[in-house]
């Protein structure tokens, strides 16, 4: 399987054409000119140098969590401690134990930024941590319940299913992270932010897809149902440059009240 932060490099250019520019300026219309801003699920901080690139934001300071060291590791290598005039810190750390002790101690935020973050973790105690902090949220790329692959295959239905199950039992954002984070905060702005990948592939899609396949065959697999001969199948696609994959996500920004 793809290590995580070779996987989250190859979706930068995925992530890049997904997201709701109409969320995204509306978010950056809420910031103050030199903002700190709190990322949790940081990865390989590909996000504070988009928002950089993109001229989101023109300073400030930008924290960057995440517990897994080696992508955080990867972007520090990469980014630095700064982008143009954004001062970036890394921080290896539970993002909930890190605004736990953030708030103790008497720090605040502009806003929470966690990209795909929101679908991976219980919405209601998210909100409460990060209100301590923050008193904004943007989560893009948030997924929002469907998986789509082609071409057909007799096993689809079956497979994507035992992968819902698998988040609804295995994972605390289940398969409806959005719809979550929308019922547990105050919705400012939202909008579609949908995954697709279709041949012939750009950079990076190609490592993205592997890692895609392997995620649910591993997942439907913890569920009793054996997905190898589907997980072949589509493997055997990919290789051919035939395969093509859609998931449906949805940006949010949210008041966290």
């Amino acid at each position: 399987m793809t290590d995580h932060a070779t996987y989250l490099d190859a979706k930068r250019a995925l992530d890049d054409r997904s997201l709701n520019r109409e969320v995204l300026d509306r978010f950056a219309s809420e910031l103050p000119p030199e903002p700190e801003i709190l990322e949790v699920g940081a990865g390989t901080a590909t996000m504070v140098e988009r928002f950089g690139e993109w001229d989101v934001i023109e300073g400030g300071r930008w924290v960057a969590v995440d517990a897994h060291e080696e992508a955080l590791a990867a972007g520090e290598a990469r980014v630095g401690d700064a982008v143009g005039d954004i001062d970036v810190e890394y921080r290896v750390a539970d993002a909930f134990e890190f605004a736990s002790d953030a708030a103790a101690g008497g720090r605040r935020f502009d806003a929470v930024v966690g990209c795909a973050f929101f679908d991976v973790v219980d919405a209601a105690p998210a909100v409460d941590a990060l209100a301590e902090v923050a008193p904004l949220a943007y989560a893009p790329i948030t997924y929002d319940g469907e998986t789509r692959f082609a071409p057909p295959d007799p096993d689809e239905e079956a497979v994507v299913d035992r992968y819902h199950r698998h988040m609804r039992e295995y994972r605390p954002g289940g398969p409806d992270g959005a719809a979550a984070l929308a019922r547990e905060a105050t919705v400012i702005a939202q909008g579609p932010s949908p995954w697709v990948i279709e041949p012939p592939y750009e950079s990076g899609e190609r490592t993205v897809l592997a890692h895609l396949l392997d995620t649910v065959e591993g997942a439907v697999g913890e569920t009793g149902f054996d997905a190898s001969d589907w997980a072949a199948r589509r493997r055997r696609a990919l290789e051919a440059g035939r395969l093509r994959y859609e998931a449906a996500n949805r940006d949010l920004l949210v008041r966290l009240d």
